[in-house]
């Protein structure tokens, strides 16, 4: 089960947005006990992946396609974040 705010639905306008996330968190497989690896961290800048199926960026840096492993294509954006799968 997948816990969101209902303002961040409905009131901030972001339903698209999260349920387009939790279809690839589904998808995926992914859970709280998933495996995580921190590629990069900094002050504008925080990218993982998850049970090396997902990527995900948060921040508002955007330089970041050299530390994005081949074979992985983006499938959600938005004001500063980005996921990626595997394909």
């Amino acid at each position: 089960m997948t816990l969101q705010f209902y303002d961040h639905f409905f009131d901030w306008g972001l339903k698209d947005e999260i349920d387009r996330l939790v279809s690839i968190r589904t998808r995926q497989g992914i859970h709280s006990e998933s495996k995580l690896q921190i590629i990069e961290a900094d002050a504008n800048l925080y990218l993982a992946e998850i049970d090396g199926k997902v990527i995900v960026k948060l921040g508002p840096r955007y330089d970041v396609g050299h530390l994005i492993p081949q074979g992985f294509k983006v499938v959600a954006h938005g004001n500063d974040y980005a996921v990626w799968e595997k394909i």
